[in-house]
């Protein structure tokens, strides 16, 4: 679920360029399973995240946090990845703000001990109000000792504000059975020798950092979830290329700040900081990226790129 902190945050830089617009909101392969085989690990991943959604709607956002954040898991509040648990501690409590979502996308490990969820999510300012704010939220989970998924990394994409924010469930609308979900399948036994991401990460950060476009068309999978801000959420590499192409991003320099990988080496994670250049400006913001290691190599299956400043 994208971090309440950093839609605060965003909002209060918005209003400083758009006041009357922001005013309120300051306040493998993919597939749609075709049977009933769909992995228990998978099952009880989006279990966590639908209890987590209403955790928040029947408490608050923090405590929702509190509850379902590892006590290493990392949010993003504006200026850079930080303990969730720390952050959401200093938050006031009982707001009567409301962040609603659900999961449309997941993904698990091999061994079932890491994966990601994805979906839409909408901001209320004042419960039993219409939405003010929107977006994607990217959550990564693992499993702790007892066994249960606790959430490692929070984060997201948030729409524009002239965009209406009521429709955000509509264009995404929640699954109604298990069977509905999309979901990214463990890919087969990498066979490119290294075991490790990090040298193909470096490899695609060079890449990136030259031309955006083409280190895209390199290492992605041709089953991709990759989420910007105001485009649709995407789940093949043709509607990835797609969105990188409408945002005329010439290049990309990633800052990784941390960090996980399986138990069993096929699923691996990293986030950090982002700068995008576009035209004759620097955009920052903060990025988090998945690669399979899949049969071809390491590739990239998810990737939010937030950019707000």
């Amino acid at each position: 679920m994208y971090p309440f902190l950093l839609i605060l945050h965003h909002a209060a830089r918005s209003l400083r360029r758009c006041r009357p617009l922001c005013a309120a909101l300051v306040l493998g392969c993919v597939y749609s399973a075709q049977s009933q085989q769909v992995d228990p690990n998978v099952i009880s991943l989006i279990a966590e995240e639908k209890a987590f959604a209403a955790k928040a709607e029947a408490t608050d956002v923090p405590t929702a946090f509190l509850a379902y954040l590892d006590s290493s898991g990392v949010i993003f509040n504006g200026e850079g990845a930080v303990n969730g648990i720390a952050e959401y501690g200093k938050a006031p409590k009982g707001s009567k703000q409301l962040l609603k979502w659900y999961p449309i996308i997941a993904q698990v490990s091999r061994n079932g001990d890491i994966g990601f969820t994805s979906g839409p999510f909408q901001f209320i300012a004042e419960r039993g109000q219409n939405a003010v704010g929107s977006g994607y939220f990217f959550s990564i989970w693992k499993k702790n000792a007892a066994g249960q998924f606790k959430v490692m990394l929070d984060g997201g994409v948030i729409h524009s504000q002239d965009r209406n924010h009521v429709e955000a469930f509509r264009s995404d609308p929640e699954p109604e059975r298990e069977t509905d979900y999309d979901y990214i399948l463990p890919a087969g036994q990498g066979k490119d020798g290294d075991p490790l991401p990090w040298k193909t990460e470096d490899a695609f950060l060079s890449a990136a950092g030259k031309d955006a476009g083409q280190a895209y068309q390199q290492f992605l999978a041709d089953e991709v979830v990759l989420l910007r801000s105001d485009r649709p959420f995407g789940k093949t590499k043709a509607e990835a290329l797609g969105t990188i192409t409408q945002q005329e991003i010439q290049s990309y320099q990633f800052i990784r700040s941390g960090q996980g990988i399986s138990k069993a080496g096929d699923l691996a994670y990293c986030f950090g900081k982002a700068n995008a250049v576009k035209g004759d400006k620097t955009v920052e913001g903060f990025f988090t990226r998945v690669w399979q290691h899949r049969p071809e190599g390491w590739k990239i299956v998810a990737e939010q790129v937030s950019l707000f400043r």
